[in-house]
Parts: C-alpha cells; structure tokens; sequence
C-alpha cells in the first residue's frame, strides 16, 4: 500500500511487518502490541509508521 514516507517526504510503497520484524520493535519500544505498524520498502528507508500516523516517535525509528 503507498502512503506518505515522513523521510523519504514522497508516497512510497508499505508493508505490514514480519513476526521477526514485530518482536525486533517489541523489544525497542516495549510495547506489547505492534500490529498497526507498517514499514517503508524504498531501498535504505525502512521506516516505521502506522496506518494513520506517518511520525508516531519522537524520533525516527528504522528497522535494521
């Protein structure tokens, strides 16, 4: 799904996360739930976001 990318500041194309993926964000934020999270795929991005908010930290969060 395209959505707007808050470091690429295009539309680009997203992803829901992986199990890996979602216990790697787990373990970063704490929360207990991160099913609303989808990622950038434009290569070098990786950024998180969620479905209605394209900044949900503070500070950017990548997936490595």
């Amino acid at each position: 799904m395209e959505k707007y990318c808050d470091t690429c500041k295009s539309h680009e194309e997203h992803r829901q996360l992986g199990p890996e993926e979602k216990n790697w964000l787990i373990r970063r934020t704490g929360r207990r739930k991160v099913d609303e999270f989808l990622v950038c795929t434009k290569p070098g991005c990786r950024n998180l976001r969620t479905g209605f908010d394209k900044r949900p930290f503070g500070d950017h969060i990548r997936l490595p």
